[in-house]
């Protein structure tokens, strides 16, 4: 393992640890304070991962014409757009396909190669865990996005799918013979998204491992390009992020400031999930890190 990534897994281990510990069982209720906190580390460690696709689709296209370029933004932009449009028409559809879609984009997080069926279960460990220790906190987080009704029976299907798939982890890591790091790395964050509150495990995840780890291989994925357009590509796309998240807020602002929040911060990344998932796809990125990270 490169020393860059060792440095990240590590990080990653031990705040995913480091939080699991310190925050079990202390008062998981939403409060506007946590909900700015997560944002911030959202926007600051996690949108830029995804800021990167700019170089991607440069590599995968040879986007050198402004015509190309254009085309591109507007697909990518057209598609975010279709998602949020998606939200407000089939709110409760579009959760469903969102979470089953982040289980399986999650599940590239570490290198598994030859291990599907593992490498699916810790994606999908990582969105039904929460639903075990903290189930009612789960449910008034999705009641946000989605009627209260939907967002019990979500959590009840992901408690029963949680019951299942801890000993099966376990069970597929001695199948498998999966070796020590990638054995920290799952049951660290397995702990993580288990035993603290829900948007705080969710943050010190994303921004940790799933942004952080992306963020190390998009390094030497995209080894043509200088620092400065590593620089440019990372800043310029995430500023913009944030004035349209701004834009948004200030557009639908209600009474309900954690509900705000929460539906800007979810929908908001599934806006800019599934046309970051299609530029990867794209670029073979998966195979290429399924081999050499």
């Amino acid at each position: 393992m490169h020393r860059i990534l060792l440095f990240q897994s590590n990080l990653a281990i031990a705040a995913s640890l480091l939080v699991a510990l310190l925050t079990f069982g202390i008062d998981s209720h939403l409060n506007s304070a946590m909900l700015l906190i997560a944002l911030a580390l959202v926007v600051i460690l996690g949108v830029p991962h995804g800021s990167l696709d700019v170089l991607f689709a440069r590599q995968t296209y040879q986007l050198v014409h402004v015509k190309k370029w254009i085309k591109f933004l507007g697909l990518y932009m057209v598609s975010s757009l279709l998602i949020i449009a998606l939200w407000n028409l089939l709110p409760g559809l579009f959760f469903v396909i969102f979470l089953m879609l982040s289980a399986i984009h999650f599940s590239d997080d570490i290198n598994l190669s030859g291990h599907q069926l593992l490498k699916l279960s810790y994606g999908f460990a990582i969105i039904s865990l929460p639903s075990l220790i903290n189930g009612e906190e789960l449910t008034n987080l999705y009641g946000m996005i989605v009627d209260a009704e939907l967002a019990q029976q979500i959590v009840l299907i992901t408690k029963y799918v949680s019951l299942f798939l801890l000993p099966f982890l376990l069970i597929l890591f001695y199948i498998n013979k999966v070796n020590l790091r990638n054995q920290l790395e799952i049951s660290s964050i397995s702990i993580l998204v288990l035993l603290a509150t829900p948007i705080l495990a969710f943050t010190i995840y994303f921004c940790f491992m799933h942004s952080a780890r992306h963020l190390v291989r998009s390094h030497f994925f995209l080894d043509s390009f200088k620092r400065q357009h590593f620089i440019y590509a990372l800043i310029v796309p995430t500023i913009a992020v944030i004035m349209m998240g701004v834009s948004v807020w200030h557009w639908k602002l209600t009474p309900s400031f954690e509900k705000d929040l929460i539906q800007i911060i979810f929908v908001g990344l599934a806006a800019l999930t599934v046309p970051h998932a299609w530029v990867l796809n794209k670029a073979n990125f998966s195979e290429w890190a399924t081999k050499s990270f």
